[in-house]
């Protein structure tokens, strides 16, 4: 399973700000490209489409980002904040993602994170957005935290293998570029973000999870049954087959729990994968597996939060978090 989170500076130390020439946006891209390439390999980085998709493509926005080049030119830093909406039961705001935060090595605890954050997370703030989230793995919370996050805990993790065949009925829709833009699509999509919401949830519209579904170099499938939808993909552990549960959407605003086990089934089945794995919590789903302690989590993840607007970050609360809302695939 990928690593999907990036390498943080293990510091907080303002490091002075290196003069960074004047680049435009396809010069930007390439270089945050190469720079992500060099420090985190990854299918994504192969070339500047997968930057151009997610930092100028996201129906709500362009993204947040910046970077910070050497004497010579050569990017050393980069990091960036994504668009998002979430709800609660007083309405939709402004909510940022954060990621691709990477120092060329060489370059690390000069404080690039803090120095490219404070610029990034007060231009957000201005602009509206209340609330910074992300995720991190253990050698990154520590810098996050001293950069003044409220670290929530770790993203529980769990393994769930099939029961049998599945009861109800479950149709497959490969995510391609025909179906996203599909009638079919828009008809499944339309009323998956009606289910209430108490404290906070990504809003999945059908032209947000469009978007989120077109990642380049990605492969989801998407699942209707009869009570909810679901997004998943295929990957291995261990030369084993294991599909990936990315996603849980209550259909036409239904809220829970309801049941999963079904289609769980149906989704190892489509994949002819053995057992199927599932990150995250899910207010209105029940997801029931065996729960991976820490070190045995492909990845272990920290949920981390930032208030850059009104709200508290101490007592702010999500009621659904999974991995599609996340970057991690």
């Amino acid at each position: 399973m990928p690593d999907p989170v990036p390498a943080v500076d293990p510091t907080t130390d303002v490091a002075p700000s290196v003069a960074r020439p004047s680049r435009d946006r396809v010069e930007n891209h390439r270089a945050n490209t190469e720079l992500l390439n060099a420090e985190l390999p990854d299918k994504r980085f192969v070339d500047e489409r997968y930057l151009t998709w997610l930092y100028d493509e996201n129906p709500l926005g362009e993204g947040y980002h910046d970077g910070i080049d050497d004497e010579s030119g050569v990017r050393v830093g980069h990091y960036a904040l994504i668009p998002q909406r979430y709800r609660n039961a007083g309405g939709a705001s402004p909510f940022v993602f954060s990621l691709n935060a990477v120092s060329r090595s060489g370059s690390q605890r000069k404080g690039h994170f803090g120095e490219i954050g404070r610029r990034i997370w007060g231009r957000a703030g201005d602009e509206g957005v209340r609330m910074v989230i992300g995720v991190t793995n253990a050698k990154s919370t520590g810098a996050v935290k001293k950069n003044g996050w409220r670290v929530v805990g770790p993203i529980p993790v769990k393994l769930l293998v099939p029961t049998g065949r599945p009861i109800g009925p479950v149709a497959h829709h490969p995510a391609t570029p025909e179906f996203l833009a599909s009638p079919a699509f828009t008809t499944i999509a339309s009323d998956l973000d009606r289910s209430p919401a108490w404290h906070w949830t990504n809003c999945w519209t059908a032209e947000y999870l469009a978007w989120r579904l077109a990642a380049p170099t990605a492969a989801y499938t998407v699942h209707v049954g009869p009570e909810i939808v679901a997004v998943s993909t295929r990957t291995e552990m261990f030369g084993v087959p294991v599909a990936v549960v990315l996603k849980l959407l209550p259909r036409a605003g239904r809220f829970g729990p309801l049941a999963s086990r079904d289609l769980i089934n149906a989704i190892c089945a489509h994949h002819r994968a053995p057992a199927a794995v599932y990150a995250g919590h899910n207010r209105h789903v029940s997801v029931r597996g065996i729960r991976l302690p820490e070190r045995l989590k492909p990845v272990p993840l920290n949920l981390v939060i930032l208030g850059v607007g009104d709200l508290d970050q101490l007592t702010f609360q999500l009621d659904t978090y999974e991995f599609l809302d996340m970057d991690a695939y």
